[in-house]
């Protein structure tokens, strides 16, 4: 076998002195080859590598030559003038490397190598910090030195790979820590402090530990206490798994499926033991998790996706998708699962820092900067970090049918049920520019910083504690979502209008525009359980008027309970026979009733829903008119005495709800207004059984998708009975954001609340 002479290992080198330089004179004269005294010749040919890791793959096998990958400077080691240039090669510790950028720390990339690892970089003292020339290729751990002299010839960079396949059971994550700056390395705070003590009140953070995301994943409710309120509310008392524990059990009521239950047939049911129940024997434990803990969970230790949520203990519970999770995805691929089952391609380290079996694993931390050469951190460049490409490796998410002996229609969704398009959304838009990433708005400039080390400034700027950033490139780690930041985003993407009033023939019409302005992506995105209620009123004369026509709120907008005239409710008067709306009805109560018009809205709509060429009823909302509304006086033996009649007919729907509010406070407990004068905007999941706003793990269908797209705009069309004597009307439109169903957190005993986004008042003349 041929053999390949590498350089010396130059591992670790921080700062080139004199005599640092005078070696490494001494290697650049000796590039052509040659071993370092007392080291053997690297095998080549067949994948070999040096003792200082890195490269991968069949290197030539013939003696390699760097005459042309050299250039000296010439002269003894001079005090640093205040620009100077820096030639040498880069290696990965054996062979030259192509592809590798280089560049003064803290400045800009200056130059790619190309097959000779040749590089010739001007170094400059205005940027702030200990002259440093590094090197960085995506795969690679980054490298660098620090210059204190001048050298008199070039300079090797070795860059060590990071080799696959991923390190499953052999690494242990690391803890954030708490926001506070640690007096120990083992926790991201000691030297992050503030980006730490962002990602802790953000989403990321609470992705693992949410009350309703384990609710709906166990199949449980915390509605219920004890045996007897349980078994009232039709549920079973059993035995289950305290989330974020290490197997600890209690009793808890198990009503409405969940995940668990729902997508395994060998646990769960009316008589045996819960899914989540420490003690299931093991054959009959769970064998489908629903893919939840791949993005819910991502900071597990042990094997990357396919996960039970349950398995989330620790860290990986109470702090999510921490630091060290996120910072281990070495890349995105779009076209496989979501999360770290396979769009997070994960990879842990597993070189260690020495030929010792029993030594240290060499760190690796992903990043989106090719200047951060700590071997501490093992910073490796990976650009996609600052793209929304790497936000789509979970907020991208399609879907087969996940229940047991379900299917999808491939007519209708040849490639997977799309739950969460987020990503596509945005790359369809005119948002999708290089300017206008997830980030620009998700992680806004931090300008308290100068670093991502709280520490760094112009006098301190080293290898060691990270380079001076320019001003906005250092972005906070809050991850803002909907309700975050001053404005919230939410507020600052839409905007309501009323677009026209106008009184003619005893009754007020009146249409309101809701306008997506600064959302790059449909609005709400993200969980389909996310829904806007728009809710339009007028008043005139000190009192609300009747709503006489036009669009009003669907079952998304919450309802105590829904019936049918004709049905299971009948009117008489002012009573009404409805056994199902009152056993729920308290006075002060509304009962609202809409008819079914036979015409459906043609919007804009998101993802298939936007093809031009759907039939109005193809997209699935039917526009159901105002027939009328009352108060509950009071209720009991399966009817309800309401304050007034209502001219119902049989197939007009029922909806029992709250009254509207004179004014509608910001997070206000959220409340029943199906068959209000408005309308909803939500993407709505249908189960195999056909059960709207169905969880995403039931789900097989979507009913319609009427989401405010980016740039786009929805028109509602409302009227209004003008009373006697009155001669102005004042039209109010509201916008709401409601991040969970009121039924769903009725079911599982969690927070409804209505968010306020926008509103619009518009006085109108009636005569």
């Amino acid at each position: 076998m041929a053999t390949m002479r590498r350089p010396c290992s130059l591992l670790p080198r921080r700062t080139a002195s004199a005599a640092g330089w005078a070696r490494r004179a001494a290697l650049a004269a000796g590039l052509l080859g040659g071993a370092c005294a007392g080291e053997p010749p690297v095998p080549g040919g067949e994948g070999g590598r040096g003792q200082g890791g890195g490269g991968q793959g069949a290197h030539p096998a013939t003696t390699t030559t760097y005459v042309s990958a050299v250039t000296g400077f010439g002269g003894a080691p001079q005090e640093l003038p205040h620009t100077f240039e820096v030639t040498g090669v880069v290696t990965d510790g054996a062979a030259p490397l192509g592809g590798a950028l280089v560049m003064q720390a803290g400045g800009e990339p200056a130059m790619v190598t190309g097959p000779d690892g040749a590089f010739a970089v001007e170094i400059s003292r205005d940027i702030p910090g200990k002259p440093t020339v590094v090197a960085a290729k995506v795969g690679y751990r980054s490298d660098g030195i620090e210059i204190e002299l001048l050298p008199d010839g070039p300079v090797e960079i070795a860059l060590r790979y990071v080799s696959p396949p991923d390190n499953a059971l052999g690494y242990g994550y690391g803890d954030p820590g708490d926001g506070d700056p640690h007096n120990s390395t083992k926790f991201c705070d000691h030297c992050h402090t503030t980006l730490v003590a962002q990602f802790l009140e953000s989403g990321h953070a609470r992705s693992a530990r949410s009350p309703l995301l384990q609710a709906v994943y166990a199949g449980v409710s915390m509605a219920h206490e004890d045996e007897a309120s349980c078994t009232a509310a039709g549920g079973r008392w059993k035995a289950g798994r305290v989330p974020g524990s290490e197997g600890e059990a209690a009793m808890r009521c198990y009503v409405g499926g969940g995940v668990l239950p729902d997508l395994n047939r060998s646990c769960g049911g009316e008589a045996g033991p819960s899914c989540d129940d420490p003690a299931l024997p093991a054959a009959d434990r769970p064998a489908a998790f629903g893919g939840c803990a791949d993005c819910h969970a991502a900071g597990m230790d042990g094997p990357a996706g396919g996960r039970d949520l349950l398995e989330a203990t620790g860290i990986a519970f109470e702090k999510g998708n921490h630091c060290d999770a996120c910072h281990k995805v070495r890349d995105v691929d779009l076209s496989r699962p979501p999360g770290v089952a396979g769009a997070l391609v994960i990879q842990r380290p597993r070189e260690r820092i020495s030929a010792d079996p029993a030594s240290k694993l060499a760190q690796v931390m992903f990043g989106p900067r090719p200047d951060v050469p700590s071997k501490f951190m093992g910073g490796s460049y990976q650009p996609k970090f600052s793209t929304s490409e790497f936000c789509g490796g979970c907020h991208e998410q399609k879907q087969a049918a996940l229940l047991p002996g379900a299917a999808l229609d491939p007519a209708r969704w040849p490639d997977g049920l799309p739950i969460h398009e987020t990503f596509s959304e945005w790359a369809g838009s005119s948002w999708n520019r290089p300017e206008s990433q997830c980030q620009s708005c998700h992680m806004p400039e931090e300008r308290s910083l100068k670093s991502s080390v709280d520490l760094t400034d112009e006098t301190n700027a080293s290898i060691e504690l990270g380079f001076v950033r320019p001003q906005g490139t250092v972005l906070s780690h809050a991850f803002l979502g909907p309700l975050d930041g001053a404005p919230r985003l939410l507020r600052e993407a839409l905007e309501v209008r009323v677009a026209a009033a106008t009184a003619a023939s005893g009754e007020l019409a009146v249409e309101v525009a809701v306008v997506s302005g600064l959302a790059g992506h449909a609005v709400p995105t993200g969980e389909p359980m996310r829904a806007l209620v728009l809710l339009v009123t007028a008043e005139a004369c000190g009192a609300l008027m009747a709503p006489s026509r036009g669009m009003t709120v669907n079952d998304t907008g919450g309802a105590l309970a829904e019936g049918r005239v004709g049905g299971d409710a009948g009117f008489s008067g002012a009573a009404l026979t409805w056994p199902a709306g009152a056993a729920r009805a308290r006075a002060g109560d509304v009962v609202r009733v809409v008819r079914p018009t036979g015409d459906h809205d043609d919007y804009t709509g998101v993802g298939r829903f936007a093809d031009p060429s759907l039939d109005p009823a193809d997209k699935g909302l039917e526009i159901r008119a105002p027939v009328g509304e009352a108060r509950v006086v009071s209720a009991g033996g399966g009817a309800i005495a309401l304050s007034g009649e209502i001219a119902a007919q049989d197939g007009d729907l029922v909806y029992l709800g709250a009254p509207l509010p004179a004014a509608h406070a910001d997070g206000q407990p959220a409340a029943a207004f199906a068959g209000a004068a408005g309308y909803t905007f939500a993407k709505v999941l249908v189960d195999p059984a056909g059960a709207r706003h169905a969880p995403q793990h039931r789900a097989v269908d979507i009913a319609s998708d009427n989401r405010i797209a980016p740039g786009s705009f929805a028109l509602t069309s409302h009227g209004f009975a003008i009373p006697a004597g009155c001669d102005v009307a004042n039209v109010t439109a509201t916008l709401l954001y409601r991040p969970v169903p009121l039924a769903l957190a009725r079911e599982r005993g969690v927070s409804a609340r209505d968010y306020l986004v926008d509103s619009a008042f518009w006085p109108v003349r009636l005569d």
